[in-house]
């Protein structure tokens, strides 16, 4: 499912939190006879190991780029966009000629209190042709033309932006997103 768990910093007067993000995936993975959609995630939205005195924010865009404000970065290893790869299996339905348009969803992430900690997910960022800024519960459309194996696919990056109020203590933080995702057309 594509989690990466970062090791925690703590310490007296700053935050200190190694940000990975857990994708709940509403598809499920493609393993029968009959045609399926699925989305997998091999790489989870990563913000890195910061500390934040009151609070502040990051931002990864689906490049990989990096913004900060109000933060120590402490490290920025494996920080990145996550990596989501749709897929249609035709199940064992010949081997013709398809087009075929799917269409996500992605849910509006929750907000992680923990402790001290409170962190909110936003600004999601995807780099598919005609999209950019996406929000939570927008319609996007991913074409899939001229598929003739069993499994056609089609992957993006996915970037976005948490906001990080603390009071006191520190921790990761795990926000999880959910992707929902349907066929709309197969011709």
């Amino acid at each position: 499912m594509g989690m990466s768990r970062l090791k925690s910093i703590r310490g007296n007067s700053a935050f200190s939190a190694a940000c990975a993000l857990v994708c709940l995936l509403a598809a499920s993975p493609a393993a029968s006879n009959s045609p399926q959609v699925s989305v997998q995630n091999p790489s989870a939205l990563r913000f890195g190991t910061f500390a934040v005195p009151t609070s502040g924010f990051r931002e990864v865009s689906p490049r990989g780029g990096i913004s900060s404000g109000g933060i120590f970065a402490l490290d920025d290893t494996g920080v990145g966009p996550a990596r989501f790869v749709v897929q249609y299996d035709r199940g064992n339905n010949g081997r013709r000629e398809l087009n075929l348009v799917i269409e996500i969803v992605f849910s509006a992430p929750s907000t992680y209190v923990r402790g001290g900690i409170t962190a909110r997910l936003s600004r999601y960022q995807i780099d598919l042709p005609g999209y950019g800024a996406v929000r939570p519960g927008q319609v996007i459309r991913i074409e899939m033309p001229n598929c003739r194996q069993r499994v056609c696919s089609r992957a993006f990056n996915l970037g976005g932006r948490i906001d990080v109020d603390r009071n006191f203590g520190g921790g990761l933080v795990e926000i999880p997103i959910v992707v929902d995702a349907a066929v709309i057309s197969v011709k």
